[in-house]
Formats: C-alpha cells, sequence, structure tokens
C-alpha cells in the first residue's frame, strides 16, 4: 500500500524548506533549532484534526494513513514492534558477528532500527522509492538510540541534494540520485532513494547475509515479487543467506521455489498464516522442523539452539500441503514476471492472467477425460479431493521443493 497522497504533498511543502535551509546554514545537523522547528510544525500539521494523517501507536512509533484513510501503514500494535517480530527475530541477526542486510522499502526505518537493537555491528543498505516517508522519519522524534542512527543516516541523504534547484520540481531529480556517503562518513547505514530494480543490479553478488523484503502486497503492486527481481536479489545473497517477507501469497513463494531458494514458513505475527523464509543453500543460525523432528542446520550445542529458537519462535516449518499442492496444482501458482524488470504493476498482473488462462488450456488440450483430469478448481485442491496418486506424491516427498517438482512433473507427464 502507499502512503495518502495528502499526506505526501504536505510532506513535500516541508521537504522544500528543509533544502532551503540547509543552503542557508539554517540547518547545519539533526540537532539543529531550524529543524527541530520544522519537524515540530510538520508533526503538528499532519496530525491536526483536519488533517489527521499521522498515527500514534501502540509502542509509541509513527505511522501514516494509506490511500485508504481507513488503513494504516502499520498495525496499531506498532511499527517497531512489527519490525522487531517479523524481522528482527526471525532473521536471528543476534546470533551473527556482523552482517549485512537489505532493507527493502524501508519507509521510515523500523526494520533497520530493529535489526540495529538486535545486533548494533551490522551493515544495512535501505531502498525506499519515497523520499516523503524517508524525510518523516528524519523529523520524528523517537527516543530509541536506533533511530538517531537512522535519522543522521537521513539527514546525509537529504544532504546531498541541498544543490539543487528548489523552484523546480524536485521529484524526478531526487529519484534518480542516489546516496553517495560513505561507510566511514555515516556509520553503517547507506540510504538508496531509487526503485529497488533499479538500485539492486548495482549491488555487489554474493554480498548480503539478510534481506527484508517489505514490499507493498503483491496482489496490488507485484514489481518486487516477480521471478526476475528475486532471481536479482538471489544472486546477491551469500550462500546461506536468507529472505524474510511477511507475505505468504502463493505466486511469491512460486517464484521463490522457480529460481533455487529453499522456501519455508516462519512464525505467524499478526495474521493466520505464516511469514516467508526463504535461503540461498541450506540455512546456517535456524532449525527446520518436519514432522515434528528438528533437523539441527547449524553447529551449534542442539539444547542451546532449540532453547533460542523456542524462545524467539524461529523455528523453519515445511510450507503447509495446501500451499503445495496451490503452487503446483493451480493457476494460482503462476508467478509474477518482468523479463526486463521495467514493467509497472499493471502490465505485470495483466501478463499473468494471460499465463493464467494459457496454464489452463494446457491442461485441457492434453486430451484427460473428465474421470482422469488433474484440472481441479481451488477449492478442491485446498480440501485435498485429488486424485491419490498425487496425495500420495506429496505425501512421501522430504521436502517442498521435492514436493511441488513431482507434483508439476505428474500433472503435465
Amino acid at each position: 500500500m502507499l502512503p495518502n497522497s495528502k499526506a505526501t504533498e504536505i510532506i513535500d511543502k516541508y521537504i522544500r524548506k528543509f533544502l532551503e535551509m540547509l543552503r542557508t546554514q539554517e540547518i547545519k545537523d539533526i540537532h539543529s533549532n531550524g529543524l527541530l522547528e520544522l519537524s515540530k510544525n510538520l508533526i503538528d500539521e499532519l496530525t491536526s484534526n483536519e488533517i489527521d494523517m499521522l498515527v500514534k501507536t501502540d509502542d509509541g512509533t509513527y505511522t501514516l494513513k494509506s490511500e485508504d484513510t481507513d488503513e494504516l501503514m502499520h498495525s496499531r500494535v506498532g511499527a517497531l514492534t512489527e519490525g522487531i517480530e517479523k524481522f528482527a527475530i526471525p532473521s536471528m541477526v543476534e546470533m551473527r558477528d556482523s552482517c549485512n542486510i537489505l532493507d527493502l522499502c524501508s519507509g521510515m526505518g523500523y526494520n533497520a532500527m530493529a535489526c540495529l537493537s538486535k545486533n548494533k555491528n551490522c551493515n544495512i543498505d535501505m531502498v525506499e522509492i519515497s523520499k516523503e516517508t524517508l524525510f518523516l522519519s528524519l523529523c520524528l522524534d523517537i527516543p530509541l538510540k536506533e533511530h538517531e542512527l537512522i535519522k543522521e543516516a537521513y539527514f546525509e541523504f537529504f544532504n546531498n541534494f541541498n544543490d539543487i534547484d528548489i523552484d523546480k520540481d524536485i521529484d524526478k531529480d531526487m529519484v534518480k540520485k542516489e546516496s553517495n556517503s560513505k561507510r566511514d562518513v555515516n556509520g553503517n547505514i547507506q540510504v538508496f532513494n531509487d526503485d529497488a530494480r533499479v538500485i539492486l543490479q548495482k549491488m555487489p553478488n554474493n554480498y548480503y547475509d539478510i534481506v527484508c523484503h517489505d514490499a507493498f502486497s503483491p496482489a496490488r503492486d507485484p514489481v518486487l515479487y516477480t521471478v526476475e527481481f528475486l532471481d536479482l536479489m538471489y544472486k546477491k545473497l551469500k550462500d546461506g543467506g536468507m529472505v524474510i517477507s511477511y507475505s505468504s501469497s502463493i505466486p511469491f513463494r512460486s517464484a521463490l521455489f522457480e529460481i533455487g531458494y529453499n522456501v519455508y514458513e516462519g512464525v505467524s505475527v499478526g495474521r493466520k498464516r505464516g511469514i516467508t523464509i526463504a535461503f540461498k543453500g541450506k540455512p546456517i543460525y535456524h532449525t527446520i522442523c518436519n514432522n515434528d523432528n528438528a533437523i539441527n542446520e547449524n553447529k551449534l550445542d542442539k539444547n542451546e539452539n532449540d532453547n533460542h529458537n523456542t524462545n524467539n519462535n524461529c523455528e523453519l516449518q515445511r510450507i503447509s500441503e495446501v500451499d503445495e499442492r496451490l503452487i503446483a496444482l493451480s493457476p494460482i501458482g503462476i508467478p509474477y514476471y518482468d523479463e526486463k524488470l521495467d514493467k509497472t504493476s499493471e502490465e505485470i498482473i495483466f501478463n499473468r492472467d494471460i499465463m493464467r488462462d494459457e496454464f489452463k488450456n494446457n491442461l485441457s488440450i492434453e486430451g484427460y477425460n473428465e474421470h482422469d483430469s488433474y484440472i481441479y478448481s481451488t477449492k478442491r485442491i485446498k480440501s485435498g479431493k485429488i486424485d491419490e496418486k498425487l496425495l500420495n506424491i506429496q505425501k512421501n516427498s522430504k521436502n517442498s521443493v521435492e514436493c511441488i517438482n513431482l507434483l508439476k512433473k505428474e500433472l503435465f507427464r
């Protein structure tokens, strides 16, 4: 979901003021009185009864209203709480001496704050296409030392644009430029304001330990859920590197399997379905639980590791039988594609709809009679009311990768 356009228009107005104050030296750092006053005015305007676009959540952090003003960008439980439970804890970032993190759709920086709260030695590349959400975080007063680090990084990012012509439309100027801050200047955080598809192509291969994938819902904006983008992300991961996403979308998980990720279901955070956790190769720090038997993939003491995972709800489960069947047997399992990494959301969704129709047609022309047909409704696939041979394949498969491959092979035998 996107921030409400009314809110972004207001924030954009304050960005212009901020850039002018940088130029005149009224603002020199995040502690300047000019920035403190500007921030107060922005927050007062966004929280006023007339505007009412900025909401304080239960953990004391703030979130914006989305395009649908009845819906928030984060839950009322708290944006930082979400970042800790959905990303920092499942990543087991605290167990790593140091790590490189890619924070996709960083927004106001809560996921980065959450990871830093667990491990201050992380190097974090933050990618966010909305400059307004970056600036809003710079103006918020959240009493956390991790937020201070994020604010320093965001200030450095905006300070790089203090020479642009503020009388012109700043949108195009800012979206095309990247932060050129260095690690030795800006600590362990870098900020990038552009389409993640563009940014990621410039990043080194085999570099990231963790990707926090916090993009908008794939059903509404699938550009960061396509096979091509996730394949690009796979190349940027180290062996054993992991992707964490709140999304449990079937086409998203299907794309991950198609590329070669090892995909698991993580804990459920505020919803019925668990989060998605995918690895390039075998997990290093996590315990995999299959058929109630824990398979310890790391070299830590088993009891210590089991206790650690139990306390932090980090066990990895094989994805559900229903998801396996939907990915392999249903047109719902057709992933999104973006061959040149340049399509709009509408184009990606339209092309997938065509592929779903072709999937059905390919089954139909195989000549199955009504009795033997493997063309099942989504309801029957979910309920497991399908051919016994298919169910036996699923039952006897060692993992989801093997299961899905065998089911697909049988489907188009």
